[in-house]
């Protein structure tokens, strides 16, 4: 039989073990994991500024493209301005808005050009112009219209200048039909 002095010297031998093992390792292993640590963070450090330096690379490529898409935007106004001043300088267009829309943007575009916008009431007629109704459908009143009134329903704001343009274009066709038909009579 094995005497208890073996197994309590076995059992101290292997605690003594582990607290060598414990203390190696920790003094040890710590310079070899503490490196790869670090090299680790630089690595993900260097990759943190590069994201950085891109994203103030990008913003600042945004706002040139933005400062751009103005100039762009107003030398087109001014080429619409140029366009339709002779043919829209000076007429009246009437105009009738629904209570939840906004239209100062194609306001200040028509007065750019020439044309005088007046409010329209419900009522009065406008023999000399036409009448822009700016409404998500035709309202009722509207069927009671004359048939020689003219009238044009934009649904909905321009919000590109491409629309803008093609607004301005239906104006002057109908202001030009309008006259036309002023002069024959």
């Amino acid at each position: 039989m094995i005497h208890f002095r073996y197994h309590l010297i076995s059992l101290a031998a292997v605690f003594v073990a582990l607290g060598v093992g414990i203390l190696l390792g920790g003094t040890a292993g710590h310079n070899w994991f503490s490196l790869g640590e670090k090299e680790v963070l630089a690595n993900m450090s260097a990759k943190y500024d590069r994201a950085l330096k891109s994203n103030q690379e990008l913003k600042q490529q945004m706002n040139r493209l933005l400062v751009e898409v103005e100039r762009n935007k107003e030398e087109v106004i001014h080429l619409m301005t140029l366009r339709y001043a002779n043919d829209l300088q000076g007429s009246k267009v009437y105009v009738w808005q629904e209570e939840n829309e906004s239209i100062e943007r194609i306001t200040r575009l028509m007065q750019s050009v020439g044309i005088k916008v007046v409010p329209y009431r419900e009522g009065r007629v406008p023999a000399d112009s036409l009448l822009l109704v700016f409404a998500n459908k035709t309202p009722d009143w509207l069927a009671q219209w004359p048939k020689t009134g003219r009238w044009l329903l934009v649904q909905q704001e321009p919000d590109s200048v491409i629309k803008q343009w093609a607004l301005l274009e239906s104006l002057q066709k109908l202001l030009s039909e309008t006259r036309e038909e002023r002069e024959k009579s």
